[in-house]
Order: C-alpha cells, then structure tokens, then sequence
C-alpha cells in the first residue's frame, strides 16, 4: 500500500515602501530633411541631459531605453504624400526616493527646453529581502492549511516529505503621470506618498499522513 500523503499549496505577500525613482522620457522630433530631424532630436536629447546635471544627477545617468526614426505619411488627396521623418527617444533616469529631491528635479523638468513629456514610477532597488519573507510566509501557510485539512479529516499531519518551488515575483510600479507645462518654478511641492510595492510567492510541500 502506497503511503498517504497531503499535498497543499500556500502563498504569501509582503509589501514594502519604494526607496527608488524611475522617470520616463519621452522625446520626439519631426522634420522633412532626414539630418536635420535627427540634428534636432539630438539636441534636445542634450538639452535634458544639461538640465538634469543643474540638480546634481551625471550626464550618464540618462539611459536610452528605446530609440526610432521613421518615415512619416499622411492621406493627401487619395494617396500617401511623405511629410518628412518623426523621431523618438525614451530614456530614463533612476535615482534614491527623497520627496524634496524628487520636487527640485519636477521644478527642473517644468521648465525643460528639450519638449520631453514623462512620468515618474517608484520602485524597491533591492527586493530580495521581501522575497525571502515572502517564501518563508508561503511556507507557514502551506503548514497552516495541511493542518486545518488534517484535522478536519481526522489525521495527524507525518513528516514533511517534499518541497516544489518554482521562483516568482510580482512587482508592481506605482505610477504618476506628469504634465511638464502644468510645473512652475513657483509651483508649491509635491506631496509624493508612493503607494507599498507588493512581492509574493508561493510553495508546494507535500507531507505525509497517519
């Protein structure tokens, strides 16, 4: 006779407070000479970067996440007519949550030559630490939950015979989107209370019954 066994799968989230800003840019350039959109997106590419080094952040902390330039046309008369080239650049920067910091970097952006639209997320940098509560949480649940369905079948939970884990993780960016145009240097300050990141996880252990 095999040997009885329960399997259960538990699961656990924990939350935490994000220590970290992520804002997005946007920039675009259009024009019909080819160089000279390129000349163009080029220097409002510079541009943001000169105004972000006036809060104290290093050039190369502007990093390129995407970069596209493409034939534009519109529907004139019947036909396709090409209008020229549109351009796109989105970069980001990342730099430690502090709301005072976070309000002289937003003055800045408000009054950006370089025309970039963008948005700020939060984020935890180092994850790891939840993760592991949330592992260990996972596994007093999946204890919790044999026990519960131990006793209600009237047997006694054995020795723990196996234990499946696979990695996951959800991590979640609390978003805002800002309207450069909408920040004045007199702007009052932002209030920034970033939402708690959630990281969860989940086991399956397998014990045996008597």
């Amino acid at each position: 006779m095999s040997k009885r066994t329960i399997t259960v799968r538990g699961s656990a989230k924990v939350s935490g407070a994000p220590d970290w800003v992520v804002i997005s840019f946007n920039l675009e350039a259009n024009n019909y000479d080819y160089t000279q959109c390129m000349d163009q997106l080029a220097h409002q590419t510079e541009s943001l970067r000169e105004e972000l080094v006036t809060v104290g952040l290093e050039k190369e902390s502007l990093k390129t996440s995407h970069f596209d330039i493409d034939t534009n046309f519109e529907w004139i008369n019947q036909r396709h007519v090409f209008i020229g080239y549109k351009a796109t650049h989105d970069l980001k920067v990342e730099f430690p949550f502090e709301k005072e910091y976070l309000n002289e970097v937003l003055r800045v952006l408000g009054q950006t030559q370089s025309q970039a639209s963008f948005s700020i997320s939060f984020k935890i940098k180092d994850t790891e630490p939840l993760r592991q509560q949330a592992i260990a949480g996972a596994v007093k649940n999946c204890r919790d939950k044999a026990q519960v369905l131990a006793d209600a079948a009237g047997v006694t939970l054995g020795d723990l015979i196996q234990i499946d884990y696979s990695w996951s993780e959800i991590h979640i960016q609390p978003r805002m989107e800002v309207c450069a145009m909408s920040i004045e240097s007199s702007s009052p300050a932002y209030d920034i209370t970033p939402e708690d990141v959630d990281v969860s996880d989940s086991v399956t252990v397998i014990w045996a019954i008597k």
